[in-house]
């Protein structure tokens, strides 16, 4: 699974480097977004499923004003990543552009 590569270690925090795909896709976009202040990748998991070429990316709701999570998807691996925002009214801008962003690279989205 790739590591990451060309982000600035001042966005990246966190212990796991590793990303899935779609992951990595996911921090390319937002590496780049002045409104994102650090980006936490979680542990990859993988489970047995039907195969098939699913990347798919679920906004999950934060008790935290200041940041957010995403459940990303790719084949058989799942790696969840929070996001952390400067402002709590940058979350939904954020969210809405990676919604855009990752719908023009053919990963869905709920």
């Amino acid at each position: 699974m790739p590591k990451t590569k060309n982000i600035p270690t001042n966005k990246i925090g966190g212990t796991h480097t590793s990303l899935i795909p779609v992951a990595e896709t996911i921090v390319d976009i937002l590496v780049k977004n002045e409104l994102v202040k650090k980006i936490s990748p979680g542990i990859i998991k993988s489970y047995r499923g039907g195969g098939g070429a699913r990347k798919h990316i679920k906004i999950l709701n934060s008790d935290n004003e200041a940041s957010f999570s995403i459940t990303a998807t790719d084949n058989s691996n799942n790696q969840k990543i929070r996001i952390y925002v400067k402002d709590s009214k940058d979350k939904e801008v954020v969210e809405n552009l990676l919604i855009k962003k990752t719908k023009e690279k053919g990963i869905t989205t709920s």
